[in-house]
């Protein structure tokens, strides 16, 4: 029982980790420079193909940016977890190897044809095309918790916009 709620505690701290940098990426400033990098991953075209390129094996993902992007967010946090808590890191480094190399592109996470309830909980498909679509909502990867718990789903930030829409009309 340890085992599972340690490996759960460092799941969810890892996506935790992932969604703030991601958030942090989508802030346009001159200073950011996550911004810089991520929106690299925002103008990449992913190939019909369900088998991905064979750079991605080696954990290169088309360019430095792209490569930076996915390090930063996923990677580094996983490598420093091993030299603490080398068994759960390994078992995460592995599940992210094979989401990352074999799932992310186009299967799951850009994968328009997914659009059942699941989205509601893992942020694949429609869930995170909308993401591509608006850029400030749907932030997740893996779990859709932290888009619900920060309110940062596509479902609140439709009803923030709404918001601010009547609150301009009502102030004109």
């Amino acid at each position: 029982m340890i085992f599972i709620s340690k490996l759960v505690l460092y799941f969810l701290l890892w996506t935790l980790w992932s969604y703030t940098i991601h958030v942090i990426a989508h802030i346009p400033h001159k200073k950011n420079v996550l911004n810089k990098i991520h929106l690299a991953h925002h103008r990449y075209h992913y190939e019909e193909s369900m088998w991905p390129p064979w750079h991605d094996f080696f954990f290169w993902f088309g360019g430095w940016k792209e490569t930076l992007d996915v390090w930063i967010t996923f990677t580094i946090p996983i490598i420093v977890l091993i030299f603490f808590d080398p068994l759960y890191g390994v078992i995460l480094l592995i599940f992210h190897y094979f989401y990352e190399i074999f799932l992310s592109r186009n299967v799951l996470d850009h994968n328009p044809n997914i659009k059942s309830k699941i989205t509601n909980l893992i942020p694949i498909g429609v869930f995170h095309m909308k993401h591509h679509k608006y850029y400030q909502c749907n932030y997740s990867f893996y779990i859709t918790l932290w888009d619900y718990l920060f309110r940062t789903n596509d479902k609140k930030m439709m009803e923030r916009r709404r918001q601010r829409k009547l609150q301009k009309k009502k102030t004109v």
